[in-house]
């Protein structure tokens, strides 16, 4: 099984046209589609990763000092 994620465009008879990556071999395959709403560019395709430091500024409490991996490495050496 091969998983990849790409643009499709879909006509106005509803048929679906995609390009699957040069490791897929030729034939029929099963497949599953999922479509998201709206439309798809070539940037919304693209995950960022969460701001950590802005989820750790949200969280209640104060961050206890010496408890990051920084520190932790630094007290190792």
């Amino acid at each position: 099984m091969t998983s990849f994620e790409a643009l499709a465009e879909v006509a106005e008879d509803g048929t679906l046209s995609v390009r699957a990556p040069s490791s897929v071999a030729a034939g029929r395959k099963r497949v599953v589609v999922v479509v998201e709403d709206g439309a798809a560019t070539e940037t919304s395709r693209r995950r960022r990763l969460p701001d950590l430091a802005e989820f750790r500024a949200g969280l209640p409490g104060r961050p206890y000092p010496g408890n990051s991996v920084v520190d932790m490495r630094d007290e190792e050496r």
